[in-house]
């Protein structure tokens, strides 16, 4: 069966998650989405990518 996404508040939390560290994959597992689903959802919020190292990209 699949997901419809992640509701308003998923959201906020795999964003929450996100700037504490966690890797989209992470973020994904522990909501049940993939992580292009986190992906998509981070970038409709404008929240900027790291590197592979967890810093901001400039």
């Amino acid at each position: 069966m699949r997901r419809r996404g992640l509701s308003p508040d998923e959201v906020d939390d795999a964003i929450h998650l996100y700037k504490l560290g966690w890797s989209l994959a992470r973020v994904g597992a522990h909501l049940n989405v993939d992580h292009t689903t986190v992906l998509t959802k981070r970038c409709e919020r404008g929240i900027p990518t790291r590197d592979s190292h967890g810093r901001p990209r400039s």
